[in-house]
């Protein structure tokens, strides 16, 4: 399944590249801004630019007919919250689930909270405005689909409560280098 998604997403790669450039460059900047660690910002611009170059970009190798059977005229509106199930292989369902949740987990970093709520609802946003424009400019090839924006939903959720699941005690170092577990 990840074979046909990255086949079919010739521009993986260099929007890739530019997506890891682009958050190496404002990092540190949009760190201080959002109140987090500059990686915390390198994840927020990374799983960004990775959903823009995943969902946004055409296939530019496949023949422009074969590509029609994406430009669908019609939004496909059922949906249901993905189970578990269906989320234990790779498909299309858990890959939009994965797509999200780096973005979710940069998102519960920010502080202070108000930009952290208007992150949030950014993110929230972000899925149906990708289908908006899926649904409305034809030449990107790709069908609207109201079961993605339920399953980027899930990922985003997944991503920001991640954070508060507890973890066990890290090791700490002692005097003598020796690892310690700490209560």
């Amino acid at each position: 399944m990840i074979e046909a998604v990255l086949h079919a997403t010739p521009l993986f790669w260099p929007g890739t590249l530019l997506s890891v450039l682009a958050a190496l460059l404002c990092r540190h900047r949009l760190g201080q801004w959002l109140g987090v660690v500059p990686f915390t910002a390198f994840l927020l611009v990374l799983s960004l630019g990775g959903i823009v170059t995943l969902t946004l970009l055409p296939d530019l190798d496949a023949h422009y007919l074969d590509n029609l059977r994406y430009a669908d005229p019609v939004w496909q509106t059922s949906w249901h919250v993905p189970r578990p199930a269906e989320l234990a292989t790779a498909n299309q369902e858990s890959l939009n689930v994965a797509l999200f949740v780096p973005l979710g987990v940069a998102v519960a970093r920010i502080r202070p909270r108000t930009r952290a709520v208007l992150t949030a609802a950014a993110a929230a946003a972000l899925p149906f405005g990708i289908e908006a424009a899926q649904y409305a400019v034809p030449w990107l090839l790709r069908a609207a689909d109201a079961q993605d924006i339920a399953s980027n939903l899930l990922g985003l959720a997944l991503g920001m409560t991640a954070l508060a699941l507890p973890c066990p005690p890290l090791p700490q170092r002692t005097e003598r280098g020796a690892a310690a577990v700490v209560p």
